[in-house]
């Protein structure tokens, strides 16, 4: 997603800067486009007058989007070379203020210039400026303006096809509209070169720029398509031109817009009419992500969620509340995402009204709670894996979702990957018989004692209700269900603490059976450096490898039951022909792609685009529990399992429980690594 950050220019709102910050901060405006500072404007000032700048916007947290420089507003048979030089100073101050960006034009033409015949000059010179500043390390970014060369959508195509990445793009919605120009078909045409947008609307029955999303320019409706087209952080800046301000007649080649700001003012001061701006702004864009998100637990998982949606991977979706226990994880939030409110527990951000969907990334035990506690309480709801650690509590939390019209969702990412995928369709699509055995070693995920002891919880059967088979293999124990369907029984041998010092299991072996007479093997452990990670599914005409993130199909020349019993040789085997098959890596992470999936799924209702629904937690736990009870027993265990007795039997592990020694509470800074 486009990552939507506010800035404004302030000057609209207040003359001084201390006043321009404080109309910001009052308006959910964390950044400026200074233009006029002070009754100056910003070209105006020296290197050593920005310092003094810097130091009073640094002071009260607020960064400067843009330089909303007048470079490029001279006519263009005036000499250029003056300009050039004043600019090249303005060059320096958006060095030291820390701006990404300068805003410029493409010269005024007058009555009688020949547009086709002066284009050679104005590319001159705007790439003169954008070279220059780029140099620097500062981006020249072309606004549409009346006037100007770049007033039209198909000049302003040309400037950018000509310099391409040395200039961005400034969109301005409004001033297309008074040059006659349809916005949606600008964007459209821009579209790969826009670099922000300044937010400013025009109603065309009124002859006035408004409020955006009060007139005509479609504004929402871009930037939604913007956020699903452009997957980085992307500012949206305020220029209200409600009201007349000081420096506005400076800004263009006549006084048309004061004259008519003089006759449509509609508010009574500047500040009224910044804040009516700027709610507008925040209300469009708003329209363009309305599903707002929660992040419930900010460790590891929630944290990483975070970073998704702050790079620009979530579409659709703004995160506007997070809650932790832990006061030291909120500061963290707050410093990760400014302005984003806190809560101290689940229930408080339930109950707060700033979400429409949360995500769950608690310790396990809590997920069924907390997700039936969203539930009730109208929110759509996506919970981290597992969806618990006892069916019986799962079974609870799928009872509460079916008597509710909300989304529920659980996060097993892994079935976005087009190679688990394919393996699905592969064994569920039948052209190749029944299924005869499954074989899955699945040994790298290693983890060390530091890892166990970055969390009290982790570990231990009261806080996390297991092992390996809890926390890592939960993705693998739904891939092979919803791959191969459920076994009707498993045996299985579950090591506690075999290779690290905890009292669950780090290593285990699960054999189990199906209905059909098929049998299945599942070997992992978090003690393997060197692990495995290989899948092999024999069926009746083919067997089917994964490994190393490749699939071999060994098609067989005929069906194995009918060989067997047709074949007039002993030891004549059906001939195989190995196909590797080529499969598309996903070029988006996972986790973002499954819960971009659930945002689209909570506004429209199409649950059928779910990677998975949250009810279907249960079937991987079902697996997990019965090889645990089958372990703790020493005997089979038919699925579905004997529910109450499982809990039973775990209430045993809980009681027996120790507290942890060592424990270093860390938050990991990348979880990539993890996420197979």
């Amino acid at each position: 997603m486009a990552k939507f950050l506010f800035s404004a220019f302030a000057d609209e709102a207040a003359k001084d800067l201390e006043s321009q910050i404080a109309a910001c901060k009052a308006n959910g405006v964390g950044s400026i486009e200074l233009r006029g500072v002070n009754g100056r404007n910003i070209s105006a000032y020296t290197p050593e007058e920005a310092k003094e700048l810097k130091q009073q916007l640094d002071a009260a947290g607020i960064t400067v989007s843009s330089i909303g420089s007048p470079y490029g507003k001279i006519f263009i048979g005036q000499d250029f070379e003056p300009h050039f030089a004043e600019f090249k100073n303005t060059v320096a101050v958006a060095d030291i203020l820390e701006a990404p960006y300068i805003r410029l034009f493409s010269f005024y033409f007058g009555e009688g210039d020949d547009y086709e015949a002066l284009k050679g000059e104005v590319f001159r010179r705007v790439e003169a400026m954008a070279q220059y500043a780029k140099q620097k390390g500062v981006l020249c970014c072309h606004e549409n303006e009346k006037g100007i060369f770049g007033d039209q959508t198909r000049r302003c195509l040309e400037l950018h096809e000509a310099l391409g990445d040395q200039l961005g793009c400034a969109f301005d919605f409004a001033n297309f509209m008074e040059c006659g120009v349809d916005p949606l078909e600008a964007y459209q045409l821009l579209k790969p070169y826009i670099t922000y947008f300044h937010i400013k609307d025009y109603s065309h029955s009124s002859g006035a720029v408004v409020p955006a999303g009060l007139g005509d320019g479609h504004i929402a409706e871009i930037l939604a398509d913007f956020d699903l087209y452009k997957h980085d952080r992307v500012t949206l800046s305020l220029e209200p031109h409600l009201k007349i301000f000081k420096g506005l007649e400076n800004l263009e080649i006549d006084n048309g817009t004061v004259e008519r700001l003089q006759k449509k003012e509609l508010f009574k001061t500047s500040e009224e009419a910044f804040a009516a701006a700027a709610a507008q702004m925040h209300a469009v864009a708003a329209q363009a992500q309305p599903v707002t998100l929660g992040i419930i637990g900010y460790g590891n998982m929630g944290s990483s969620h975070m970073r998704m949606h702050i790079t620009g991977e979530h579409t659709r979706t703004r995160v506007t509340a997070v809650a932790d226990t832990n006061p030291e994880r909120l500061e963290k939030a707050q410093q990760d995402l400014p302005g984003v409110a806190v809560f101290a527990d689940a229930q408080s951000l339930i109950e707060s009204g700033l979400c429409t969907a949360v995500v769950i990334a608690t310790p396990h035990y809590d997920h069924p709670p907390i997700a039936i506690a969203a539930l009730a309480a109208g929110l759509h709801v996506m919970t981290e894996k597992p969806a618990g650690v006892y069916t019986r509590q799962v079974r609870e939390m799928n009872e509460a979702a079916a008597k509710s019209d909300k989304i529920f969702a659980i996060m097993y990412n892994q079935r976005s990957v087009p190679l688990h995928q394919k393996l699905r369709e592969l064994v569920q699509g039948g052209q190749y018989g029944e299924l005869k055995r499954v074989v899955w070693i699945i040994c790298d995920w290693y983890r060390t004692q530091a890892y166990y002891n970055s969390g009290g919880w982790r570990a231990t059967w009261s806080g996390e209700g297991g092992g390996v088979l809890i926390n890592q293999c939960p993705h693998n124990l739904d891939l092979w269900q919803w791959i191969c369907g459920m076994p009707s029984k498993v045996r299985a041998s579950c090591h506690d603490g075999k290779w690290h010092n905890i009292e669950v299991e780090d290593d285990v072996t699960i054999y189990a059976e199906y209905p059909n007479g098929a049998t299945g093997v599942f070997i992992t452990t978090t003690g393997e450096p060197a692990g495995t990670d290989r899948l092999e599914i024999t069926l009746d005409k083919a067997k089917i490898v994964s490994e190393n993130n490749k699939l071999v199909i060994y098609e067989l020349e005929g069906s194995t039951k009918e060989h067997i019993f047709t074949a007039t040789q002993g030891f004549g085997a059906l001939k195989s022909t190995a196909v590797e098959l080529e499969i598309p890596r996903l070029n988006a992470s996972q986790h973002a792609v499954v819960l971009n999936a659930f945002a689209e799924a909570t506004l429209t209702g199409d649950r059928s685009k779910l990677y998975a629904r949250g009810e279907e937690g249960v079937n991987g736990l079902s697996i997990s529990n019965a090889a645990h009870l089958s372990s703790w027993l020493g005997q089979d265990v038919a699925l579905p399992i004997d529910e109450d007795l499982y809990y039973a039997e775990l209430q045993k592990k809980i009681a027996t429980s120790q507290a942890k020694t060592g424990v270093v509470d860390t938050v990991a800074a990348d979880m990539a690594e993890s996420f197979k």
